[in-house]
């Protein structure tokens, strides 16, 4: 597919539409989800993850060069982040109704994590010191109310919860590096080592390449079938994460790399289309055919990565990812089917702002490995 599609379907359709549409002109920040014809979702609790992933997307438009009024739109995004999801306890809650009210205060840990994201990143494009202030806010709250000092980690949220996830932890060891590479301080490096070692330890299944989900308090995994469960999408994204971990950390990453690639690319992917599956147990037997929009992103940055190594087929894969994207999912309005069965019917009705953050960076490595266009979240492999 040619770079030039990509990239005016981002600069000409989704980014304007979700500066618009998707921002509450009236409350504040990003709506929660758009109609797949493009009207805003108004009445509807506003989630953190979609104020912080937003705001990463636009900071991170704004630094690639693009124009637009993106740096004012990541700003909306940072206002309205700081103005109402703090907690008074410390923490980033989880959502707020659409006057910035809370609405549901629990403060999790995937919360905390895309709340750095979003700090690194605006900090990056605004040169905005209150950003690294808020920064400092946070990491305290994770190191004082969330980690576990006993069995490693970080507890699923204030007040605790069960099943413990890998998920907020992949996510944080994406911030803390998107931290090192705004700041230069390695000591973010540092903390992505003890998470790159969970991970080995703890995360992934040392005979099959497995990615778990779900887990006990001591990392086991969780009792019943929750502790059988893994994500395709969860491996890919992996693959790609720690190809950026090791370029920080210079750590050999290869062997998990491979071992998750091989698993996903093995059991989690439909062979009619080449698009990858929602569910997996770990014997490899299909839990969910479904086709979440966001796991043939994140399969796209494994494909990136895998080309940079120099495998053969990752090109062609690559490709057909592409093709499964804009001819299935991706709408010419700038909006997407966020979600397909598996014979590639759409069910879902709105378009949720939560997946601009995947739609955005998978085509921003697209581009980066295809036109020198795209840029990168990380200053060695600016395009």
């Amino acid at each position: 597919m040619e770079a030039s599609k990509i990239e005016a379907w981002l600069q000409q359709r989704a980014l304007p539409l979700w500066s618009e549409a998707g921002v509450d002109h009236e409350s504040g920040g990003f709506v929660e989800c758009l109609t797949l014809d493009g009207a805003p979702v108004l009445d509807v609790p506003k989630r953190f993850r979609v104020q912080a992933r937003q705001t990463y997307v636009y900071a991170h438009a704004h630094l690639l060069g693009w124009d637009g009024p993106w740096l004012a739109t990541a700003k909306r995004g940072f206002d309205f982040m700081c103005t109402h999801y703090w907690h008074p306890d410390g923490g980033w809650i989880f959502s707020a109704d659409r006057d910035g009210q809370p609405s549901d205060s629990v403060r999790e840990a995937y919360e905390q994590a895309f709340a750095l994201n979003a700090l690194a990143w605006y900090y990056r494009a605004s040169g905005e010191s209150v950003a690294l202030d808020w920064v400092g806010r946070t990491l305290r709250f994770i190191d004082e109310q969330l980690a576990d000092e006993t069995n490693g980690g970080l507890r699923e949220s204030v007040p605790d919860n069960l099943p413990r996830r890998q998920n907020p932890h992949m996510h944080l060891l994406e911030a803390l590096l998107a931290l090192h590479w705004a700041t230069g301080n390695e000591t973010y490096v540092e903390r992505a080592g003890k998470l790159f070692e969970l991970f080995k330890t703890r995360f992934q299944d040392q005979a099959t390449g497995a990615l778990g989900e779900f887990f006990a308090p001591d990392w086991e995994p969780a009792t019943g079938e929750a502790g059988q469960l893994v994500e395709p999408g969860h491996h890919f994204e992996w693959v790609w994460l720690l190809q950026q971990y090791s370029r920080a950390s210079g750590d050999d990453v290869s062997a998990q790399q491979t071992a998750l690639y091989d698993f996903a690319e093995t059991h989690g992917v439909d062979r009619t289309d080449d698009l990858a599956l929602d569910g997996v147990l770990r014997d490899g037997s299909t839990h969910d055919d479904n086709k979440r929009l966001w796991v043939q992103t994140e399969a796209i940055k494994a494909q990136v990565v895998r080309i940079e190594q120099g495998h053969d087929a990752a090109s062609g894969r690559l490709d057909r990812l592409l093709v499964g994207m804009f001819g299935h999912y991706l709408l010419e309005n700038g909006a997407w089917q966020d979600h397909l069965r598996r014979d590639r019917t759409g069910f879902a009705r709105n378009a949720p702002a939560s997946s601009l953050y995947h739609v955005f960076l998978a085509l921003a490595e697209v581009l980066r490995l295809r036109a020198g266009r795209g840029g990168s979240p990380y200053p060695d492999q600016a395009g």
